[in-house]
């Protein structure tokens, strides 16, 4: 049965903290080098997984950061949204936190997945985007230790103009870590990135041969801040084709003080869950419902023929000209 977006995100992404030891050129969060006292506490992360209940199906649920191995009280959030029925993925940062006993630990306790940022091929590239030397070089090591542990490996990579010429070899190494899955982050020039320039005919070039190679591969390969990869990668229009996931549709980004957003890189709040229950959110803001609601989109994302399953990313569109509805500058399909 298709998941009906109007009623249930597929993905929630928590930020449990933005307290993070890296610094890293892109950072969507700014992350800080200490822990917000207004922080969620444990008892609050509680009663919104058990408002989250009524969400049928569950959604899957990413704690991320920041770097969720800044809280100490990580492995009972952990146990509380496995305790509630959830598919639990963690999104640590690779710093000296991140080891193998902890990955067993995470493992036993039901934790399903874990995503690492990669983000070249080579030390150079990759210790330079995240600002720490030797980064490169664990986040290879804790990719295996994922494998080894029995979790899915996801590899997380950012796509910018200071990435994108190692693609190419990235996607050399990647099959070879025992994958599941890799997603690429096309940037959003938001927090960090907000200064990162990543054009049109550079995202097409990509898409192009992201959808040859994951022709070629037998792990998930998505993209993410791009959903013109639909009709990249099956290009073929057909009637009733579901949508893919974008902001507010499919998708719910909690942040570290229980506000509400459509996604990670759309600073567009629509409440907070200390106020109103997440499901409300989801389901009743005018935000979420507006982002949903093809017939709002302008520009040619309104008059596409793909609005009904791409819709361009609303992230994008909002970073560059401060309206969540305008069109994807970055999309270069006529119409």
């Amino acid at each position: 049965m298709a998941l009906n977006y109007e009623l249930s995100p597929h993905l929630v992404a928590w930020e449990l903290t933005r307290a993070c030891q890296l610094h890293c050129r892109h950072c969507r969060a700014r992350a800080l080098r200490h822990r917000n006292p207004d922080e969620l506490t444990l008892e609050e992360v509680e009663g919104v997984l058990d408002a989250m209940s009524t969400f049928d199906p569950l959604p899957r649920i990413i704690f991320t950061g920041g770097d969720p191995l800044e809280r100490d009280d990580l492995s009972a959030i952990i146990a509380a949204a496995v305790h509630r029925g959830h598919a639990v993925a963690l999104a640590p940062s690779v710093t000296p936190r991140l080891t193998r006993p902890v990955l067993a630990e995470w493992a036993a306790r039901g934790v399903g997945a874990v995503s690492l940022s990669l983000d070249g091929a080579t030390p150079a590239i990759h210790d330079g985007f995240r600002g720490v030397p030797g980064t490169h070089t664990r986040t290879l090591e804790m990719a295996r230790g994922v494998v080894e542990a029995g979790m899915h490996l996801q590899i997380n990579t950012t796509v910018s103009a200071y990435t994108a010429a190692d693609l190419v070899p990235l996607g050399t190494l990647v099959p070879t870590l025992g994958v599941s899955s890799w997603e690429l982050f096309f940037i959003i020039p938001t927090g960090r990135a907000a200064a990162t320039a990543w054009r049109g005919e550079d995202q097409d070039t990509v898409l192009g041969w992201l959808a040859r190679y994951r022709a070629e591969v037998a792990f998930r390969v998505t993209a993410v801040g791009a959903p013109q990869f639909a009709r990249y990668s099956d290009p073929e229009l057909r009637p009733g084709r579901p949508p893919v996931m974008r902001e507010a549709r499919g998708m719910m980004f909690i942040d570290h003080v229980g506000d509400v957003y459509p996604s990670g890189y759309l600073p567009l709040s629509a409440g907070n869950v200390r106020n109103r229950p997440a499901p409300a959110l989801y389901r009743e803001s005018g935000l979420f419902r507006g982002l949903r609601d093809n017939d709002r989109l302008a520009g040619r994302c309104g008059h596409c023929a793909w609005t009904s399953v791409c819709g361009g990313s609303r992230a994008r569109a909002y970073a560059v000209s401060g309206d969540a509805w305008a069109e994807d500058p970055n999309c270069l399909l006529p119409v």
